[in-house]
Parts: C-alpha cells; structure tokens; sequence
C-alpha cells in the first residue's frame, strides 16, 4: 500500500481504464487495469467540489482496515483537480445487484451465509472502535468467486477512547435503528440493527416500510413493534430467532457481532463462495443482457444499492432518489433498468438533514477532523492543502464574479450621478 495520498500523479501513467462501471459515493467508479501487473482494481474518481472532510474520512477508514471481510484500500491519485481512489474490484457487484438484477431473494441458506460474513467484517470493523452505521445489501460487495465484503465508509463513524456514544443521524432511513432516529446516543449496536433489516431485505426483496414516505418511516421504526419475517412460518426457528436478536429494540439487549457470530444459525452457515457462486454467474447473465437491451435503444443505466443513474438523461436518478429517501453508494454498479418517478416534491426540512447526513456529515466537531488528519502523513497533509487551495481559489472567483454582476449597475448608476 501506498503513503502516498495526494501526490500529484495521473492514474492513467500506472493504470488501464476499461470501463466506467458506475457511480459510488462522491464520484465516478472504473474498471482498471494496473499495468506492471495486469491486477484488476475499481478506481473512484471524485471532484475536488465534493466535501473534502468526508473524502477523508473514507480514505482514513480504508487504510486503517486490512480484513479479507472489508473492501480493500491501494493508492490514491491526485490530477487534474480530480482525486482517484484505487481499491479492491468486487466483479461480482453487491447483494442488492442480486436482488435488483434477477428480481429474485435470496434463500435462507444465502442469507445465514451473508449474515456471517457480514459479522465478521463487523467484529473486526467494532474492534477498531469504528461503526459503519450504513449495512445494508446495497454496501455488500462480491468477489467473482462469492467471497463477501463490507464497502462504502463514507459515513462511518469512529468512537475514540472516552466516547462510548455518537448523536449523529446518519444512514439510510429505512435501516436506521431506533436509537439512531430518537437522537439518545448509540454505539455499535446500529450496525446489528442495520444487519437484521438487511436480512429481511435479502430474503424479502425490499426492507420494512420500503413502500412508506421515508419521513413517515423514521417516525414509524422507534414507535412500532420490531418488524419480523413476513411468513415467519417458511424460515427455521433459529433464522427467525436470529432475526428477533438483531432487531432487539433495546440497544443494551442486542447482542454484539461477536456473540452473534456464535448462534446456531450463523455456526451451521456455510461460506459465502460456496452459495452465491451459481446466483452470481445468473446475475452476470441478467445484467449482460439488460446491457445489450440498453445499447439497442441508445441508452445506458447504473444501480447503486438502488440507485439509479442514467446516462441518456439530463437529471441524474440520484436527485430523483431523494424523493424516496435514499442517499446511498458504493464501489460496483451495474446495468439495471428501474423505473422511477422524476417528479419533484417539497421535501421537509427534517428529511432534508435525514438524506444529506448519510453523504456529507458537516457538522462534525474539530476534534474529530483533528484525529482524522493525525492518520494522514506529511505528503498528504500537503496534497490536501493543495487541493483545499484550489478549491478555496475557485471559490473566491465565483463569489466575486457574482457581486461583481450585483454591483457593476449600481456604480455606474452612482458615477453617472457623480457627475452631474
């Protein structure tokens, strides 16, 4: 791995870009190839317009993590005024791209499969005194061979000695636990919560309240009973027992990834290269075809964890996916056609702050931006300096062309009466 963060150096020097693959968090994702090696990496390029504390953040956490459960980190790139982040290619795309792909669930063998997985990334992930607190099958990436890990920290969050709970609303609506949405402080325990929804999101389709208004769920999910299996009856008394563990509405209750990780459903699961190779390959299957249906008709679409982003349009899925609640990304997207409604709405305040958190977590405190630069060295401090200043420099000429365009009428009218 690389020390090097912000080197002024063109990713294009060391890597092949085949293909751009989609959108994630803060930017555009690509398929490269290293060229001394012939290695196959997912490169996200990020405009420097985007909030540069949180593109921090990710870099932070992924250095930080070296776990086979946890997508992981390379290099990153700075050229052009872009940022390129080089990390782990996960050609078998994420749980969600399953789901969205084949329109089909997974089984509960899958599931129980995922879920360990999922807990060992966790148990690793709580160790490091990190919470991730956006689990869901959208951030659940796959390799070819169905090795399963966790992505997209954008909003993970980092409890330090003596800070045993966060405040920030932060994650996606539909998998927030109740703690989160009631603002009393949490811990780890969000992760387990977020893991529970995203079994029923697995082995369901969708996850609970997916059909409600987001602002009407998160008043929903802390007043309601916690939700369970449809037809509790077509899972084993140890899936539907996990389950009711997960979504203990009782943070204290709720046992951690590492107990979890000995219950009787998770000990029988087998590994994940073991049940989702076959389910895999039929994605890749779906999804070549739905290429070719889009490249017969001239357009081209990408999902992220849900989201949609279509090339053949002006207004990015993205902002239209704001109407629903999500704010989602991650490192694979693929080609998935998805219907959506374009039509604008007055979003409550509230919402607002609920759909801009997951993203760009502004209001931290400048302790914790101090310890997120103490894991940057010399040459990155430096390069993000360097990046702040032309962003700050680009800034500037914005905002004085604007009051330039304000003020030029009302002095040439106050020298036209100067010189009467």
């Amino acid at each position: 791995m690389s020390d090097f963060l912000t080197k002024e150096r063109d990713p294009y020097d060391d890597y092949d870009m085949i293909e751009k693959i989609g959108e994630g968090s803060y930017g555009s994702v690509f398929k490269a190839i290293k060229k001394k090696t012939g290695e196959v990496v997912a490169i996200k390029k990020i405009a420097v317009e985007e909030d540069i504390h949180s593109i921090i953040k990710e870099i932070s956490i992924m250095k930080q993590c070296q776990n086979r459960h946890i997508v992981q980190y390379f290099d990153t790139y700075f050229c052009d005024n872009e940022l390129y982040i080089v990390m782990e290619y996960c050609g078998g795309g994420s749980v969600a791209d399953i789901l969205e792909t084949t329109d089909e669930t997974l089984n509960e063998n899958q599931c129980a499969s995922v879920c360990k997985s999922i807990l060992e990334g966790l148990e690793y992930f709580h160790s490091q005194r990190k919470i991730h607190r956006d689990i869901k099958a959208g951030n659940v990436l796959l390799t070819d061979n169905g090795g399963s890990k966790l992505g997209d920290f954008g909003v993970s969050g980092q409890l330090t000695e003596g800070m045993a709970q966060r405040n920030t609303v932060i994650g996606t609506p539909y998998w927030m636990a109740p703690e989160v949405i009631q603002e009393v402080g949490y811990g780890y325990k969000v992760d387990i919560w977020s893991l529970g929804i995203t079994i029923l999101e697995m082995g369901e389709g969708k996850p609970p309240l997916s059909d409600t208004h987001p602002m009407r769920a998160i008043f929903l999910i802390p007043t309601r009973p916690s939700p369970t299996f449809t037809e509790p009856k077509k899972w084993s008394k140890n899936a539907n027992d996990f389950l009711a563990c997960c979504l203990e509405k009782n943070p204290e209750k709720r046992p951690s990834a590492k107990e979890l990780l000995k219950h009787p459903w998770i000990v029988k699961a087998k590994k994940t290269t073991v049940t989702l190779p076959d389910l895999i390959e039929k994605t890749k299957i779906a999804r070549a075809k739905n290429k070719q249906m889009a490249s017969s008709t001239g357009s081209s679409s990408y999902t992220s964890q849900g989201e949609t982003v279509s090339s053949s349009t002006e207004t990015s899925s993205s902002e239209e996916n704001s109407d629903e609640g999500y704010s989602m990304g991650t490192t694979m997207i693929h080609n998935v056609q998805e219907k959506k409604d374009s039509k604008k709405k007055k979003k409550p305040d509230f919402l607002e702050h609920i759909q801009k958190s997951p993203q760009l977590e502004k209001k931290k405190s400048q302790e914790e931006i101090n310890r997120q630069y103490q894991d940057l060295g010399v040459d990155e401090l430096e390069g993000m300096l360097k990046v702040m200043d032309k962003k700050r420099l680009k800034e500037i000429s914005i905002v004085k062309k604007k009051f330039k365009l304000q003020m030029d009428p009302i002095l040439q009218v106050l020298k036209q009466k100067q010189q009467k």
